[in-house]
C-alpha cells in the first residue's frame, strides 16, 4: 500500500513540475519527501527509478522533450547564398564564362581552377574565393581590389589579370596561367645557385619598382608568391620573362595602415618589416624589407628567423639577424652586405630599389681562393660549420664540419682545434666507441682518423686540448691528465702526465699550447700553467698569488703564448696577464666582460701581431685587444659559441 501511494506521489509531481518553474518543483520535492515520513514511507523504500526521477525534477536546467517555440521572425529575402567553393553549382555558373580544366590550387582564402576561357580560347587561372569569407564585405572588396590593382600593372614580371567579376553568387577573379614552380619549392629543395637566386629577386625588385610607382605597396612578399616559370632556369640565371611576381590580394595605397581579415593581422610573420609587425603605417620600404627576407632565404636556404608567431615577431623588431655570408662563405660580400642592409630596422636606412637591381645584377668580384696568409681557426657549437676559417676582421672564408652523419661531419660539436705546417686541420671531438680525433682538408676532406675511445696508449676518453710543434701533434686528455704525441700521419708516439699535484702531472687540465718549441699546460686544478719539453720534462711553472700575505693562488682561466710573451687570464681580477717566459709581469689588459658573458669561463687566447684575440668559451664574440695600447677593439661577431681557437696559415 505505502509502494503504491508513493509511485501516485512521484507521478503527480512529474505531472506539475513539467509546467512548473525549477524553484517550485525543488519546493515540491522537499513537500513530498517530508509527505513520504508523514504516511510512514521511508525514503530508502521508495524504488531507484523514483529517486532519479525525483533529482531530475528538482534540476534547474531539466529538459523533458521539446517545448513550444516562438517561430522566428520573417525577414525579407537577401542575395542568393554564394555557391561552395567547388562545388558543382560553382562549376556551373563559371562554366557560362569557362571550362574548368582542373583544381589546381587550394590556398589559406582561395581556390585555382586551370580552366579554358569559352571566347577566346585562352588557358586562365581561375581564383575563387572561399564560402566561408564571403560573408566579409570588406573581404570580397579586397578580393576585387586585387584584380583592379593588377589591371593597372604592365609589367612583365606581374601576373596579368583578364577578367574579374561575379556569376550567380561565384566570385572569381581570371588572371594569366603560369606553368611554373613557386620559389618556395625550389627554395626547399636547394635547386638554386647564388646567380639564379640574385636574378630571380632582381626581376622581383624591378616589378616592385613598377608597383610603388602606381603607388601601391604589395605588403606580402614572400617565396611562395613568386612563381618560376617552367624552363626559365639556366646556368647563369634566370630568363628575364621566366618570373612573375603574384597574390596582390592585400595590396594597397602607398601609406597605409594595418587591414585585419576575420580578427587576424595580414601578412606572413616571417617575411613582415619591423613597422608592419608593430601595426604601423607603411610605405613602399616595407616591400623592400620583405625583399630582403625572401633573397636571405634564397641565398642560404633558411630565413633568417624561425619560432612561433610571436618569437618570430619579436626578432623582426629587435634582433639583426646571422649575416648570409656566415652560413654560406661563397655568398659575395656584396650580396650579404645588400641583405644586411635591406633587413635594417630603420626605414630611411634601407636602400632604394634601383640599387637592390644593380647589386643583384652585378657583376660580383670574384671570390678568390683563401687569399690571405693566415685565419682564425674557430671551433663553434653549431648544426653546420662548425669548424670555421675567418679572416682577421671576422669574415669567414670557409665553413667545414657540421654535426650529423655525413661526409667530414661528427655527432659532436669539436671539444678543440689546431692546424699543422701543411695546412691540415686537426679537430677533437667526442665520440663513445669511436675515433675521437681527426684531421681534416682546408676543404673540409677528412683526411685521418685516429684515437679510439679507451685508456690504452693511443685511446683517449676526452681530448680537451690540441696542439702542434712541426711535425708532432699533442693532445691533452682531461679525463687521464695526459698528453699523447703523434706524428702528421695520426700514429702513435708516447705520452706523459698523469694525475697529480703539478711537475709533470696535472689536476683537471684544461688546454695545451705549443710554442717557442716548447708545450704549455693550463693545469686548472692546480691553478698554475706548466711549461714542457715535447717529451714531457718539466721546465718551469706561472703562478699569481692572491697577495704576499696569501699563499693562496689565483685560478688562471686562460692561456696563450707568442712571440716570447705568455698570456694568461686571471679568472678572479678579469684581467690578461702578460709574462716573458722567464715569468716577469710585464703587462695586465682587462678582458671586457659582454651581457650574457661569464667571467667563470674559461678563455682562448690568441696572440696574432699586434692583436690579442680572445674569446671566452660557450660566448659567440671574440674580443681583441691592441698589444700596443691595451685598449680594446671592437670584438668580432661569430654567431654561434665558441669552443676552440687557433690560427691557420696558408702553405705556399
Amino acid at each position: 500500500m505505502a509502494l503504491l501511494l508513493a509511485a501516485l506521489l512521484v507521478l503527480l509531481t512529474a505531472l506539475l513540475a513539467v509546467r512548473l518553474p525549477a524553484w517550485a518543483s525543488a519546493l515540491l520535492l522537499g513537500l513530498l519527501a517530508g509527505s513520504g515520513y508523514a504516511l510512514g514511507v521511508r525514503s530508502e523504500a521508495l524504488p531507484a527509478g523514483a529517486l532519479l526521477l525525483l533529482g531530475a525534477l528538482a534540476a534547474p536546467r531539466l529538459y523533458l522533450g521539446p517545448r513550444r517555440r516562438k517561430r522566428p521572425e520573417r525577414r525579407p529575402p537577401g542575395p542568393k547564398r554564394p555557391a561552395a567553393a567547388g562545388t558543382t553549382a560553382e562549376r556551373e555558373a563559371l562554366s557560362q564564362r569557362y571550362e574548368i580544366l582542373e583544381k589546381v590550387g587550394l590556398g589559406g582564402m582561395a581556390t585555382v581552377y586551370k580552366a579554358k576561357d569559352r571566347k577566346t580560347g585562352r588557358l586562365v587561372a581561375l581564383k575563387v574565393p572561399q564560402e566561408r569569407f564571403l560573408g566579409d564585405p570588406r573581404f570580397v572588396r579586397r578580393f576585387h581590389r586585387e584584380a583592379e590593382v593588377l589591371t593597372r600593372m604592365d609589367h612583365p614580371n606581374i601576373v596579368k589579370v583578364y577578367d574579374h567579376g561575379q556569376v550567380e553568387g561565384v566570385h572569381y577573379i581570371a588572371m594569366e596561367f603560369l606553368d611554373g614552380e613557386g620559389l618556395d619549392k625550389l627554395i626547399e629543395e636547394r635547386r638554386l645557385s647564388l646567380r639564379q637566386a640574385a636574378a630571380i629577386l632582381a626581376r622581383v625588385a624591378d616589378a616592385l619598382k613598377h608597383i610603388h610607382a602606381q603607388g601601391i605597396v604589395h605588403r606580402d612578399i614572400k617565396p611562395g608568391n613568386i612563381m618560376v616559370l617552367k624552363g626559365a632556369l639556366r646556368e647563369d640565371g634566370v630568363d628575364p620573362r621566366g618570373v612573375r611576381l603574384m597574390d596582390f590580394g592585400i595590396a594597397a595605397g602607398r601609406v597605409l595602415t594595418r587591414l585585419t581579415i576575420t580578427g587576424a593581422r595580414i601578412g606572413t610573420p616571417v617575411y613582415m618589416s619591423p613597422e608592419q609587425a608593430k601595426g604601423q603605417k607603411l610605405d613602399h620600404r616595407s616591400d623592400i624589407y620583405s625583399l630582403g627576407i625572401v633573397l636571405y632565404e634564397a641565398l642560404t636556404g633558411q630565413p633568417p628567423f624561425t619560432g612561433g608567431y610571436e618569437t618570430v615577431i619579436h626578432q623582426q623588431i629587435f634582433q639583426m639577424p646571422t649575416p648570409p655570408k656566415q652560413l654560406r662563405p661563397e655568398i659575395p660580400q656584396a650580396l650579404s652586405d645588400l641583405v644586411l642592409r635591406m633587413l635594417e630596422k630603420d626605414p630611411a636606412k634601407r636602400p632604394g630599389l634601383d640599387e637592390v637591381v644593380r647589386v643583384l645584377e652585378g657583376p660580383w668580384e670574384e671570390e678568390r681562393e683563401l687569399p690571405e696568409a693566415q685565419y682564425l681557426l674557430v671551433a663553434v657549437e653549431a648544426k653546420k660549420g662548425a669548424v670555421r676559417l675567418l679572416d682577421l676582421e671576422g669574415t669567414p672564408a670557409r665553413l667545414l664540419s657540421g654535426v650529423g652523419s655525413g661526409a667530414g661531419q661528427f655527432p659532436s660539436p669539436p671539444l678543440a682545434v689546431a692546424a699543422d705546417p701543411e695546412g691540415g686541420i686537426w679537430v677533437a671531438v667526442f665520440q663513445h666507441g669511436e675515433r675521437l680525433v681527426h684531421r681534416l682538408s682546408p676543404q673540409g676532406e677528412v683526411l685521418l682518423s685516429t684515437g679510439p675511445y679507451g685508456m690504452k696508449p693511443g685511446e683517449f676518453l676526452l681530448p680537451v686540448g690540441l696542439a702542434v710543434l712541426e711535425d708532432q701533434v699533442f693532445v691533452l686528455d682531461g679525463e687521464t691528465a695526459t698528453v699523447s704525441r703523434l706524428d702528421l700521419a695520426g700514429r702513435y708516439q708516447g705520452r706523459f702526465g698523469g694525475q697529480g699535484l703539478g711537475r709533470g702531472t696535472f689536476q683537471d687540465p684544461k688546454a695545451l699550447v705549443a710554442a717557442e718549441g716548447h708545450l704549455f699546460v693550463l693545469d686548472y686544478g692546480n691553478r698554475q700553467v706548466q711549461r714542457l719539453t715535447p717529451e714531457g720534462g718539466y721546465l718551469s711553472r706561472y703562478a699569481f698569488r692572491r697577495s704576499r700575505e696569501d699563499g693562496a693562488l689565483r685560478l688562471l682561466g686562460g692561456l696563450g703564448v707568442g712571440e716570447g710573451r705568455l698570456y694568461l687570464y686571471d679568472v678572479e681580477a678579469v684581467k690578461v696577464r702578460v709574462l716573458d717566459l722567464s715569468g716577469r709581469l710585464l703587462a695586465s689588459y682587462p678582458l671586457p666582460l659582454l651581457e650574457g658573458e661569464d667571467r667563470m669561463s674559461l678563455v682562448e687566447l690568441l696572440p696574432v701581431g699586434r692583436v690579442l684575440y680572445a674569446a671566452r668559451r660557450g660566448s659567440s664574440r671574440i674580443h681583441r685587444i691592441s698589444l700596443d695600447t691595451g685598449e680594446a677593439l671592437p670584438p668580432l661577431e661569430v654567431y654561434a659559441p665558441v669552443r676552440g681557437l687557433a690560427l691557420w696559415r696558408r702553405t705556399p
